[in-house]
């Protein structure tokens, strides 16, 4: 069976939302909560993903922690005991895992997915340079989620998954087992989920205002001190000066902020772009007469949840 917008699979802890193909609206205000959006224009936007601040936090954060602790062993006059501590967790465990976080930092950025709305079309681009067409209307957009319990209670993760059919494959139909190009990225799931995923569909569906702007460099044009200061003025005022102090004050010093700031602006600094000259030439804007259009039955699947949503 292939499954549909708005159709939900579901079980004891997990859910599984169908949000296209017949990418219909969704009800939520597109918001790029992840940063995804590297270029738009009236042809195109360009979609992609560099996710590596979580990894950067989790192991600066670890890092912080072992000195600390061999310190304070130290403290207590055990010298031996802080430098053991400090050689075998700090040399012995982050060494290596900071080696392979720094070796995938280094890799270059993958191309991104280019979404063209007078084409109605979408283009996959290899690190290696090979490239197709998927029919907008053949592109799968899933919205995962799953219900962990511990001991301090549930919680909940979720992700937004775009899956498009392999070269040559572009008219298949997609199945649980049916391998293809994938881009998934986490904004937690349901509705964050649902505001990430109307990025692109509002841009292909409505129009290049209805996205919003790049975002892909956070606080583009300001210093990092002027970014830091801010975000920690936009925190005081939602969520008071005790808050935004612990958060953005010392969490940008004990996770070292400033400095993940500054290395994510040189990395995405330089976006890359698709250079094939085929890929050139579908990226041209096209005259409003040659501008593909919606299938009949994306168009009445438009109507009849728009009016949904007006009753609502």
């Amino acid at each position: 069976m292939t499954e549909h917008a708005e159709e939900i699979e579901q079980g004891l802890l997990w859910k599984q939302e169908h949000l296209a193909p017949l990418p219909v609206p969704t009800g939520q205000p597109a918001s790029d909560l992840m940063n995804i959006i590297w270029r738009k224009n009236e042809v195109y936007l360009d979609i992609g993903s560099f996710a590596m601040a979580a990894g950067w936090l989790t192991l600066h954060c670890l890092s912080v922690m072992f000195v600390v602790v061999s310190i304070w062993v130290a403290s207590t006059g055990d010298y031996w005991a802080g430098l053991a501590i400090l050689a075998l967790c700090g040399g012995g465990v982050m060494v290596p895992l900071w080696y392979f976080f720094i070796k995938q930092w280094r890799k270059p950025l993958t191309p991104p997915i280019r979404f063209n709305r007078q084409r109605r079309e979408v283009c996959i681009t290899e690190p290696d340079g090979s490239y197709w067409f998927v029919p907008w209307e053949r592109v799968y957009a899933i919205a995962p989620s799953v219900t962990n319990l511990g001991t301090y209670g549930a919680t909940k993760h979720g992700s937004l998954v775009l899956w498009f059919p392999l070269k040559g494959q572009e008219h298949e139909i997609y199945g649980p087992d049916k391998k293809g190009w994938v881009l998934m990225v986490n904004p937690g799931g349901g509705i964050s989920s649902m505001a990430q995923w109307e990025c692109i569909r509002s841009f292909m569906e409505t129009g290049p205002d209805a996205a919003p702007e790049p975002s892909v460099i956070r606080n583009k044009g300001m210093s990092l001190w002027q970014s830091f200061t801010h975000d920690f003025m936009q925190a005081v005022k939602s969520r008071g000066w005790l808050l935004a102090f612990l958060w953005e004050g010392l969490g940008s010093v004990v996770f070292n902020g400033f400095l993940l700031e500054h290395l994510l602006r040189k990395k995405l600094a330089h976006i890359p772009d698709l250079t094939a000259p085929e890929v050139v030439e579908w990226s041209k804007p096209l005259p409003p007469a040659q501008w593909a259009k919606r299938s009949p039955e994306l168009d009445l699947a438009i109507a009849e949840r728009e009016a949904e949503l007006a009753a609502a």
